[in-house]
């Protein structure tokens, strides 16, 4: 399962000419909203110069964007372009592809008892990121 999706995970990035790290940075802005540079650094265990060599590289593809936090002017934040956004929604998109004909084979019991499995997993994944 986790093969699969990784499989399409890194031909997307691949066609889209970035790394596995530099999609990983897109995604992680997508779900979590503006970060800071050096959170991004911190989440692929890459030293502060690494992570801004990244993000610079990011931005001058026109796919993130830099800015000043609202209330510290020495903060600067990465978030997702417009364009940063659409090549992140394909990448989900490529991602789940794979997933239609696997659900379409379960029978509605078995797809309600994935669901609730898969909520039950998440929930205890975001207890255990918190902690």
């Amino acid at each position: 399962f986790m093969r699969l999706s990784m499989n399409d995970f890194l031909r997307f990035s691949r066609s889209a000419g970035l790394s596995w790290m530099q999609m990983a940075v897109l995604m992680h802005l997508h779900y979590k909203g503006p970060t800071e540079v050096m959170a991004c650094g911190e989440l692929l265990q890459l030293s502060p110069a690494g992570a801004s060599q990244m993000i610079e590289r990011l931005v001058q593809q026109g796919l993130a964007q830099r800015s000043e936090a609202p209330d510290d002017r020495r903060v600067r934040l990465v978030d997702l372009t417009d364009a940063g956004r659409q090549l992140v929604d394909e990448s989900i998109e490529a991602q789940q592809r794979w997933l239609k004909p696997l659900l379409a084979a379960l029978t509605e019991e078995q797809r309600a008892a994935a669901t609730e499995t898969l909520r039950l997993l998440t929930a205890q994944a975001i207890r255990l990121e918190t902690t």
